[in-house]
């Protein structure tokens, strides 16, 4: 975006006067009076451009809808519509008529220093930037074109027929209009070489947000996020051995009939009685055959 203006026809399209004329902004279209009559098509497009802090009123209550724009308001909408660092506490400025004290325009300082740090402007000639001086349509509508970085796309050699419209400046009207920064015109001509009025401002500024907005959300790459670690499988607990239901002892089908057999050894002389021969050493042998052992049970899910 660091593009300088290529004449003074150009250069002067960088302007901005009192957009942000009173300290305490009201918040929506509702607390202007000159706004109420908008269609809400337009309302949403002024509300959004108030709350998000670049448009305010130029007095209590009143917006100036139909006020022309100045190269003051210019400069401080385009700073923050282009995301520019504003170095808010700086009180000298590379204009000789610019100073931090101007009750009209000194606002406008940190912003002009803005875009001339970014390359886009470079004043109207000997050290001045001129910030009351009012901004024509075409000079809008050329700015606008490269606020959205579409210069390289503009047709130099257009044949637009338009009278309204200086030579220089057909091309990035054209391309304005295309782009839909500005609104068409219904009788064919554009008017470029009459003033730009503040909801010209306020309407560019908003389509050309949307524009950049939309670039820089299809630009920036997500972060990557860390893997999340599934959780330690739980090892069941071993099965309880399910007791007989046929309301007697157990009976083991290879045990012995031995009348003695299940006595205790103690009491027996025989060495071997209460011994069962026949009952297997296998430590599950008293387990429910129904009930699977699976060593492996398979992982609960960490999610």
């Amino acid at each position: 975006m660091k593009k300088k203006l290529l004449s003074l026809g150009v250069a002067s399209l960088l302007g901005l006067s009192g957009v942000v004329g009173i300290a305490n902004a009201a918040k929506t279209t509702a607390d202007f009076d000159d706004l109420k009559s908008l269609d809400q098509a337009t309302k949403a497009k002024f509300d959004a451009m108030i709350q998000a802090g670049i448009f305010n009123g130029v007095s209590e209550g009143h917006f100036g809808l139909q006020e022309e724009m100045n190269r003051a308001q210019f400069a401080k909408v385009s700073a923050l519509i282009m995301g520019l660092e504003i170095d808010t506490k700086l009180e000298t400025s590379s204009f000789k008529d610019v100073v931090s004290d101007d009750p009209g325009f000194g606002y406008a300082l940190p912003f002009i220093e803005a875009l001339k740090n970014a390359g886009v402007t470079e004043g109207v000639g000997d050290g001045t930037f001129n910030p009351s001086g009012t901004v024509t349509k075409e000079q809008l509508a050329t700015f606008l074109v490269r606020v959205v970085d579409k210069d390289s796309e503009v047709d130099k050699n257009t044949q637009s027929d338009d009278p309204t419209v200086s030579n220089w400046a057909k091309g990035y009207v054209e391309l304005a209009l295309e782009l839909k920064l500005l609104p068409s015109v219904e009788d064919g001509t554009f008017g470029g070489k009459t003033n730009a009025t503040r909801e010209l401002l306020v309407l560019g500024s908003y389509e050309s947000k949307q524009i950049i907005d939309a670039e820089q959300a299809a630009t920036e790459e997500p972060e990557p996020t860390e893997p999340t670690q599934p959780s330690v499988p739980t090892t069941p607990a071993e099965p309880t051995p399910t007791p007989s239901t046929g309301g007697g002892t157990q009976t083991n089908p290879g045990a012995s009939t031995d009348p003695n057999a299940g006595a205790n050894p103690d009491t027996s002389t025989d060495p071997n009685a209460g011994a069962n021969p026949d009952t297997s050493t296998d430590p599950n042998a008293e387990s429910n055959p129904g009930t699977s052992i699976d060593p492996n049970p398979p992982l609960t899910s960490g999610q």
